[in-house]
């Protein structure tokens, strides 16, 4: 499966990776080792997602690399009225869109609004269990990404496998991901975004590493990304910042 995917991202130009929104902390993470990867591949990625948790800042990418869609369309049935003309006025606080009629008459209901965008080569989903589920509502946004070859990668048994390859292994995304990276491209280095990314996607998932499911080999895993260049003292700031500041304000209360 490694071989299969590595060649069908050797193929593709255009790569969109979407991260769950149910499973919003890890899945991002995953989605961010991921996309710093693909990018030091020469890829053109983009990252589609609706926000990113405040917590995540100091791991995001530009916001150039953070596609909602941009190709805006708004369609009006020629059979409810013949358009003759189109202009349309700018400012500081508005826009306003002008249409002059040679014939028939506009209602709001009549009026459709769409995103159109070039369909990618590749579509990577990190930790959806129901592609068709997770757009639904949002097809005027994201229909463009309908029938484009998917890897489907997930760590839950509910997964209805809807991918044109399928990696659902039941550990941690952030694992998934390491192996694919190193199985799948031997001779790309992991290092500093990515490895900072894979090392918070792990913090989280075992819990700060107190969860009882944490082997000796997730430690000596974290030890490997901190020599790649994963920060392990930022990420536990950043990521329990709320936290800390929680647990000093409790300890001064009992104090006094």
């Amino acid at each position: 499966m490694n071989e299969e995917i590595k060649n069908i991202i050797a193929e593709a130009k255009n790569i969109c990776i979407i991260p769950s929104e149910e499973n919003e902390s890890e899945s991002v993470l995953s989605a961010l080792a991921l996309f710093y990867t693909l990018k030091e591949l020469n890829k053109n990625v983009n990252l589609i997602i609706e926000h990113f948790p405040e917590k995540f800042g100091f791991l995001i990418p530009s916001l150039d690399f953070i596609t909602s869609p941009k190709n805006f369309v708004i369609s009006i049935p020629k059979s409810e009225a013949n358009v003759s003309q189109v202009y349309y006025e700018k400012n500081d606080d508005n826009l306003k869109i002008h249409l002059m009629l040679d014939s028939g008459k506009i209602k709001k209901e009549n009026i459709s609004f769409y995103f159109s965008e070039a369909k990618p080569d590749l579509i990577i989903t990190l930790g959806i269990q129901d592609f068709q589920k997770q757009l639904s509502g949002k097809l005027d946004s994201f229909g463009f990404l309908l029938d484009s070859p998917i890897i489907n990668i997930d760590n839950k048994e509910e997964n209805t496998r809807f991918g044109k390859i399928n990696l659902i292994e039941n550990s941690s995304l952030s694992e998934v991901i390491l192996r694919t990276i190193e199985s799948s491209f031997p001779k790309q280095e992991i290092k500093g975004n990515t490895a900072n990314c894979l090392l918070a996607g792990l913090t989280l998932y075992y819990k700060n590493f107190q969860n009882e499911n944490t082997t000796p080999e997730i430690f000596e895993l974290c030890a490997s990304l901190m020599k790649k260049g994963a920060d392990r003292k930022q990420i536990i700031e950043k990521l329990y910042k709320s936290t800390a500041q929680d647990v000093l304000f409790t300890l001064h209360n009992i104090k006094a």
